[in-house]
């Protein structure tokens, strides 16, 4: 996804008296935005839009096969190498469809990949073959257009970066092209699939195929003294997730628990010598990250000595991004790296 927000004004009415107020006129931008010196208030075109109501989506009784149901048109293949990998398709997930220029969340099992041109017949990549390829077939799924206007930069910011490009929940949105974004919905008697994509012309696209889900959450079992004890005489340490308040060494609630553990196992175990080692994912800025995880590291050290715990017996270091356990390349592996470890010594 290419990052060019742009804050655009549209036709003000201002009064003589307001001398101070700059004018502009923008006729086919839906983001009102009046600009005073400094200040820009964004007014949001579709506050006042009704809510998605699936239940205006006609249901459809064709047969949809299997599972993203649509191959890539023909001389085009799904990504540039023409592999489908598993980081391509997720059992939940989540992405932000346009509807009627207004984006909302829908999650489920997804399908995000890129679209490509097959070059081995000397063409290029004709955006307009495709839309057109993309909505017969997806029409004679059944399948109901539900966005082709554009969408207010009002809109992403309301989402925000964090969700749309961080977590890659707008995979199928382009900063550029937000006048041209395609989405369509599939309801089914059991099903409902939301398609959306964007076409860059000569060059590529990005679709995302979504069957909208519930979550099956994971049992979670509670991290214990003992369980670290075992972790630690098998492996020389343990890895804990500790949750920390967002970029601060401060615990969460279910955080401060499991040092109530890390206490417990320290108090029945006097003699044991623990390094406290703090770790982050590579998110932002790498010298603050090593900073941040030693502040965490130091803070559990401080709450073990609080309550009794031997400081000759603890130590704390700062890692930052320098040792992850997998790459930093999703999300699920970015939490995996953010992680305290009771290192023996």
């Amino acid at each position: 996804m290419k990052k060019n927000i742009l804050t655009v004004s549209i036709a003000a009415v201002l009064l003589a008296c307001n001398s101070g107020v700059k004018k502009e006129n923008t006729a086919n931008d839906s983001t009102d935005s009046i600009q005073y010196k400094d200040t820009i208030i964004i007014a949001d075109a579709n506050a006042n839009m009704p809510e998605f109501d699936i239940n205006s989506i006609k249901e459809s009784t064709v047969e949809l096969g299997v599972f993203p149901y649509l191959n890539a048109p023909q001389s085009y293949t799904y990504n540039y190498d023409k592999k489908i990998s598993t980081n391509d398709i997720r059992d939940f997930d989540r992405e932000y469809f346009a509807v009627h220029g207004r984006l909302i969340p829908v999650e489920g099992k997804s399908f995000k990949v890129r679209l490509e041109k097959d070059r081995s017949d000397g063409k290029r990549f004709n955006s307009l073959i495709v839309d057109k390829s993309y909505e017969e077939a997806i029409l004679a799924l059944g399948g109901v257009k539900v966005n082709d206007v554009s969408i207010p930069d009002s809109e992403i910011v309301r989402i925000g970066d964090k969700e749309l490009i961080d977590k890659k929940y707008g995979h199928s949105l382009d900063y550029n092209l937000l006048d041209d974004v395609k989405t369509y919905v599939i309801k089914t008697k059991d099903k409902e699939i939301w398609i959306q994509y964007y076409l860059l012309n000569d060059e590529s696209g990005g679709i995302t195929i979504l069957e909208k889900g519930r979550l099956n959450t994971l049992a979670i079992t509670k991290i214990t003294a003992s369980q670290m004890k075992s972790d630690i005489e098998k492996n020389g340490k343990a890895i804990l997730n500790i949750n920390f308040d967002t970029d601060k060494a401060s615990l969460k609630p279910d955080g401060q628990e499991v040092v109530k553990e890390i206490t417990e196992l320290l108090q029945s175990n006097p003699t044991l010598k623990l390094s406290i080692e703090g770790h982050t994912d590579n998110s932002g800025d790498a010298k603050k990250n090593k900073l941040l995880s030693l502040d965490r590291a130091t803070n559990v050290l401080n709450v073990l000595v609080a309550s009794g715990v031997s400081k000759e017996n603890l130590r704390a270091v700062g890692f930052g991004a320098e040792k992850p356990l997998v790459a930093n390349d999703t999300e699920e592996n970015r939490a995996k790296n953010r992680r305290v470890e009771l290192v023996k010594f």
